[in-house]
């Protein structure tokens, strides 16, 4: 089979013409990723391929950082989650805790009471009248809406899942359920997930659209499929419900896609994009899965997925400084080489700003740049109107933006455009820094030249050794990060004995080390690891050798490297997987039976063997189906394990339940 990958990452959208069965790349294509209109990307990237290989494609898979960076950059459209059974009272108490999880404050969260039937000795039925006549009130201004219960299992998420009627009939914007998509216990992780999904579902939309748009303009018809968070498979209709199933996207297609490029059994997969830099291992060709959640920014989730550590590091990372050091910002900016191709005017300004000969605590030399036009939107106010109506005739720096908005540069009305994706900063960036060195000669080196004379005046490095020092500042963030995983999974009790903050703080002491060849009079903190480390991404190969170096080992870096993501994404087949509960019901000592949860309907056997055998069936049935709607043929491969869980510690050999776990793994048909 022959099939199209497409990557659409926070900088570049990569593409691909693959042959499945020949495990051969046809084609492929690179371009930049226009936040503003995501399909033009999407479109020139589609538009390098060969077009007799494009004619020849049965299907298209899709992977992207677009939820990876949402959350890392604290990004998302307005939703608030609904907690059913929790109070706000409880909620205050707990503010570090929820705070832990991603929740930024109380005004995220609304609150109805509830207690399920079949845990409470007295249940409590929602208010469903109250709910219906302050609905507008709680979620007007929303675009999405999540909504979680305590203790789903005691009635198959029933509650969970009569909110979401009344929301979406009343709204008529989605609701997402934590009962459609986790079976854990810990409501706050549920609700951080649910959350998260309200908030990617019209980000995550927009995406799909310019996509089909995209192939519509160039009568392409065939099935598309999207890369989840565990490196497989799911369609286009699951993705637009789900859309935090995409969480590492991007990172799972870039490991796939690594893996498949290098040939490497066992190895560290490190993908540097322009946003992110993720690092995965492979064991025995395999992504090593999270044992828990997964973690990204300050959300804590339980979408399942590859172990991978995301953060933010990319080419277009934004240099700074800060008390006359240099420094690496997360924010992600435009290079302002980049800027200067698309408004020449950039340059002249810059060295405008450069003759001065300024020091100053603010980055004057960054630009402000609209990407959405919000003049017809009831969510903003009338000043930021006005800040996004002075930027419709280009990009302005700081004072000049200010000056148009008669005030000051301390008191502009840009975080929460900034933060929605409204506007964007251009400034200096790793990719700056390339293209002044020569080593990626895409962009004329100028503005970035120009902005380098301003920076010198505010750091002890001279406009010369700058470009150096941001090198070196991105090689130890990756060191720290490759080294920081790998400690992770060779000690992982005494990391958590430890605490992140030090490990983090001894890999950088060991950076130091390891630059100076591990030579020391006393004793050497230099790190080494036997494990090759793979290079994915544009920028990769001018770090990652260097970086391999210092740990002791080789870099591999193959040709296709820069789009393999776009590979992976194309390369990864359908896995689904179902979770049926058998649980032994208990009044006291005594034993009543064994429940088994279909929906919200609960079945009670008073043999266990029986309980177990229809519990079987029910998970190969609900895998079945959901096979099907990920996009699989009716006769995937099933495969279906039973863990059963006794009061081991106790000593008592009490039983308490069994997991009946359905996997179902296949080719994508669409």
């Amino acid at each position: 089979m022959i099939g199209i990958g497409i990557d659409t990452g926070g900088t570049y959208t990569d593409a691909v013409v693959y042959d499945v069965g020949e495990g051969k790349i046809l084609s492929s294509g690179k371009s930049l990723t226009t936040k503003g209109k995501l399909e033009d990307g999407i479109a020139a990237a589609l538009d390098l391929l060969n077009p007799e290989d494009v004619k020849r494609a049965e299907m298209m898979a899709l992977s992207t950082t677009l939820a990876t960076n949402a959350c890392l950059e604290d990004k998302g459209s307005r939703a608030k989650l609904l907690m059913i059974g929790m109070s706000p009272e409880t909620m205050a108490n707990l503010e570090t805790v929820y705070a832990s999880y991603g929740f930024r404050d109380m005004e995220q969260l609304a609150f109805i009471d509830g207690k399920p039937e079949n845990i409470f000795q007295e249940p409590e039925e929602p208010d469903w009248e109250g709910l219906k006549k302050r609905q507008k009130e709680l979620f007007g201004d929303c675009r999405a809406v999540g909504a979680v219960q305590i203790y789903p299992e005691a009635n198959g998420g029933r509650f969970e899942k009569e909110a979401k009627k009344i929301l979406e009939e009343g709204l008529g914007i989605p609701v997402t359920t934590a009962c459609e998509m986790f079976d854990e216990v810990d409501v706050l992780k549920r609700g951080a997930g649910t959350m998260l999904n309200a908030r990617l579902i019209p980000l995550i939309d927009e995406f799909l659209q310019a996509v089909k748009h995209v192939m519509e303009e160039r009568d392409l018809h065939m099935p598309v499929a999207i890369v989840r968070s565990d490196g497989s498979l799911m369609s286009e209709m699951l993705t637009r419900d789900y859309p935090v199933e995409t969480l590492l996207s991007g990172p799972a297609a870039s490991v796939v896609g690594g893996s498949v490029l290098a040939g490497e059994k066992d190895a560290v997969i490190v993908d540097m994009g322009g946003t992110t830099t993720d690092i995965a291992l492979i064991r025995n060709g395999r992504p090593i899965p999270a044992d828990r959640g997964i973690s990204i920014g300050k959300w804590k989730t339980t979408v399942k997925g590859i172990y991978v550590e995301t953060f933010l590091l990319g080419g277009d990372s934004a240099v700074r400084f800060q008390k006359g050091r240099l420094c690496l910002d997360g924010r992600r900016v435009v290079p302002l080489s980049l800027m200067a191709k698309r408004h020449p005017e950039t340059v002249r300004k810059l060295q405008a700003l450069a003759a001065l000969r300024r020091t100053h605590t603010r980055m004057l030399h960054e630009f402000y740049v609209l990407l959405k036009d919000i003049s017809g939107s009831s969510a903003y106010t009338a000043e930021e109107k006005r800040l996004c109506e002075a930027l419709k005739e280009g990009p302005l720096m700081l004072e000049e933006l200010a000056e148009r908005l008669q005030g000051d540069i301390y008191t502009l009305p840009a975080d929460r455009l900034e933060e929605e994706g409204v506007i964007i900063r251009s400034g200096l960036t790793p990719t700056d820094m390339m293209v002044v060195k020569g080593d990626y000669p895409v962009y004329e080196p100028e503005a970035a030249l120009a902005a380098l004379r301003f920076v010198e005046r505010n750091v002890k490095e001279t406009a010369e050794e700058i470009p150096d020092a941001v090198y070196d500042l991105v090689q130890k963030r990756m060191y720290v990060g490759i080294a920081h995983i790998l400690f992770r999974q060779k000690y992982p009790k005494k990391a958590r004995t430890l605490g992140s903050s030090a490990v983090r703080e001894l890999m950088e002491w060991s950076y130091e080390e390891a630059k100076k060849g591990g030579r020391t009079e006393w004793i050497s903190l230099a790190l080494k690891s036997g494990l090759p480390v793979v290079g994915v991404g544009a920028p990769v190969h001018i770090f990652l050798p260097r970086v391999a170096e210092l740990l002791g080992t080789r870099a591999v870096v193959r040709e296709s490297a820069s789009v393999a993501n776009a590979l992976g994404a194309i390369a990864s087949q359908v896995e689904t997987r179902i979770s049926v509960r058998v649980k032994a019901e208990y009044a006291g000592a005594q034993l009543l039976g064994y429940s088994v949860y279909e929906d919200s309907r609960m079945h009670m056997f008073q043999d266990y063997e029986e309980a177990e055998q229809f519990a079987v069936r029910l998970a190969e049935k609900q895998v079945l189906e959901k096979t099907r709607r990920q996009g699989a043929s009716a006769q995937p491969k099933i495969q279906i394990t039973v863990q059963q869980i006794t009061d081991e510690h106790g000593g008592s050999g009490l039983f308490f339940e069994s997991i009946v776990r359905a996997v179902a793994t296949d080719m994508f048909r669409g």
